[in-house]
């Protein structure tokens, strides 16, 4: 299994046309973002699984200044979680394309994915990434 922590706030995918890659301001910070996951991923990971892949995907968001004591608390402890933007599926987006073809050769060998969205001081996002069997 191969387990690392990339501290940097949780981004979504963003789409755009192909006209708008090279002006999109948005765009081009996903770009920048996704590249800060691959750098820190490549620490990890030195060769490409060849097997199918499970991918556990946390992601940390900043606790918001307007909660109180106690709502700060229970964000703290999990129990309460974001339910905002970005949605927890395109955050998944952006981790899976910045591993794709150095994690795993091709997205069809993603078998399992799971995300969860926190909050915490710290945001980062922690992915797992295990090659299992499968018959």
């Amino acid at each position: 299994m191969i387990s690392f922590t990339v501290h940097i706030k949780p981004m979504g995918a963003v789409r755009t046309t192909q006209r708008g890659k090279w002006t999109d301001e948005a765009y081009q910070r996903y770009q920048t973002y996704k590249k800060f996951i691959w750098l820190e991923a490549r620490k990890q990971i030195k060769k490409p699984l060849q097997g199918a892949v499970i991918i556990q995907v946390n992601s940390y968001h900043p606790i918001p200044t307007k909660f109180n004591k106690d709502k700060k608390n229970s964000a703290r402890n999990g129990i309460v979680r974001p339910m905002t933007k970005p949605d927890v599926d395109n955050i998944a987006k952006g981790v899976m394309d910045s591993l794709n073809k150095l994690a795993w050769k091709d997205d069809n060998q993603v078998i399992s994915l799971s995300a969860n969205k926190y909050y915490s001081d710290d945001p980062r996002i922690e992915i797992s990434i295990e090659e299992v069997e499968v018959a």
